[in-house]
């Protein structure tokens, strides 16, 4: 007959509560990384913009063009502290 061990149930259901709570950080980190791409490309198109209307004016916009690419380099900094955590999730499973 069948014989029920509450101990090694109890063991599985924790796993799958973890891996559920995992996928559920993965998920959040993705949509994360995401918004940080789209807000790159978003500061990108700014940038260009920028240029051009200072080369147009006749100015040097220089200082506000290195603000944005500073801007656009800290979003990369943060796109690479996502994925270390989402490959932690990955390694853990």
């Amino acid at each position: 007959m069948f014989k029920f061990d509450k101990s090694k149930l109890e063991q599985q259901a924790s796993k799958i509560v973890q891996k559920s709570g995992d996928m559920v950080e993965s998920g959040k980190i993705k949509l994360n990384i995401t918004n940080l791409e789209k807000e790159i490309n978003s500061l990108k198109s700014g940038l260009g913009n920028t240029l051009y209307n200072a080369f147009k004016a006749g100015n040097n916009a220089e200082a506000e063009l290195t603000a944005i690419c500073n801007q656009i380099d800290e979003k990369y900094h943060e796109i690479d502290a996502l994925q270390t955590q989402l490959e932690g999730l990955k390694t853990k499973e």
